[in-house]
């Protein structure tokens, strides 16, 4: 069952991550022409720029669930790099998870009280109902949080893994090498 839907939520992210290339185009496309109009024509076209905002939100919080997958994300590897052990940085990359894993449920759970209010707000320029919007937010960061919950299933089957007791490592890029070759 979970090997299912692991293969279910990769294809689903493959999907994610067309919409979110079709989403970059529309934003380059609007951003494109919004500059034609404000600087040759000499009119700015008062959506352009709300939509190209909102196309930007959709692409990050969208896009985060794919990096987490990806193991993309921003972090600071000083600490990292000085455990030596394969099973300690495991522990700390499980840590780290964890800690993903609370920020992104309370951003989910924190988000759903502006529902109400995005019911009956509409956006400036184009006036299309906030709830889109908020939702983006939340879909977003509920993706975020399954990605985060599998890394850390994968994680935690590693660093139970009785073949990698013991492994010494030297840089962050040979965790998963390591975890590979033992397999």
């Amino acid at each position: 069952m979970y090997g299912l839907f692991v293969k279910f939520f990769t294809l689903f992210q493959k999907f994610v991550l067309c919409v979110i290339t079709l989403a970059l185009i529309a934003m380059m496309c609007v951003i494109a022409v919004q500059v034609f109009t404000r600087y040759v024509i000499f009119y700015s076209l008062p959506w352009s720029e709300e939509l190209s905002r909102y196309l930007f939100v959709f692409i990050v919080l969208n896009g985060i669930n794919i990096a987490v997958t990806r193991e993309k994300l921003i972090k600071i590897d000083a600490l990292q790099n000085s455990i030596k052990s394969l099973r300690g940085r495991l522990g700390l990359d499980i840590v780290h998870v964890i800690a993903g894993i609370i920020a992104c449920v309370l951003i989910a759970i924190y988000c759903t009280d502006l529902f109400p209010v995005g019911r009956v707000q509409k956006s400036p320029a184009m006036r299309i109902p906030m709830i889109i919007m908020y939702s983006v937010v939340f879909v977003g960061y509920v993706l975020s949080t399954i990605a985060l919950v599998l890394k850390l299933i994968e994680k935690v089957k590693a660093f139970c893994d009785p073949k990698n007791r013991g492994v010494r490592i030297s840089t962050s890029d040979d965790i998963k090498a390591t975890i590979e070759k033992g397999e």
